[in-house]
């Protein structure tokens, strides 16, 4: 019997070839591990960046209290801050960038511990018994409540690793964030005459406290790795087993 001839324009699973059919295959597989991979650099990209900012910050702090207050806060909006230079900046723009920077950051700490990702910037709280309390169901509600108070990364952290949203978590945490930034900044307005000295002090020794910084900082570089080396080297070697000699073979065994 003749073979027969496929039509034209028709060709067969066996036609395409398993070739044709690979990269639609590899789409979805790539896809997800795009994602995967978002999902899991952000929030160390976020945080790292306004942790590095806040850094910077506190070193030109001396300078920036009293030449550009605004451009302090967007780098460093702590509470001590914002109480500092509460006074010498004009309410709303310093309450926006306030409540923008900080919910970042309390958004960035929650991103860290909902995805899971073991970086230096948890590892300190990640792994402590008050975030594994207070990430249980039963205290998830009231942690929410607490937001619209204060945030710290325990909080962010234990909301982060249990089951509420990201957009729940917002809905607490951006009234929260502008509720505090505002008190902040009033506590600063009114302790204003005091703080100004504070500033003016601050901004002649500056040269001085910024070499006594980076000074500082270098110096606890300095021993943190001297106690790493002190450490390693306290360390017992681990113990090599001999290597295991084989009998001697004899004649009668060969025999």
């Amino acid at each position: 019997m003749a073979p027969t001839r496929s039509e034209p324009g028709r060709a067969g699973p066996d036609r395409a070839g398993p070739d044709r059919a690979r990269p639609d295959r590899a789409r979805p597989g790539r896809a997800e591990w795009t994602r995967a991979a978002i999902a899991r650099g952000w929030p160390a990209l976020l945080t790292g960046s306004l942790l590095a900012a806040g850094t910077v910050g506190l070193v030109l702090l001396p300078t920036l209290a009293s030449s550009a207050p605004l451009l302090l806060i967007a780098l460093r909006p702590t509470v001590s801050v914002l109480i500092l230079v509460g006074g010498n900046v004009a309410f709303l723009p310093a309450l926006l960038i306030a409540t923008v920077l900080r919910t970042l950051l309390d958004l960035g700490y929650f991103g860290l511990a909902r995805y899971n990702v073991r970086s230096l910037l948890l590892r300190r709280v990640g792994t402590s018994r008050l975030v594994t309390v207070l990430s249980r169901h039963g205290a998830q509600r009231g942690l929410l409540w607490f937001c619209l108070i204060n945030t710290n990364v325990a909080v962010d952290a234990a909301l982060g690793t249990g089951s509420v949203s990201m957009r729940r978590f917002l809905r607490f945490l951006v009234p929260g964030s502008m509720t505090s930034s505002a008190l902040y900044l009033s506590a600063g307005s009114a302790l204003g005459p005091w703080t100004s000295d504070l500033v003016r002090w601050l901004d002649n020794h500056a040269s001085l406290l910024i070499i006594g910084g980076i000074a500082l900082a270098c110096a606890h570089a300095a021993v943190v790795m001297v106690t790493r080396r002190v450490r390693a080297g306290r360390r017992p070697a681990p113990a090599t087993s001999p290597p295991v000699s084989s009998p001697p073979v004899s004649v009668e065994d060969v025999h």
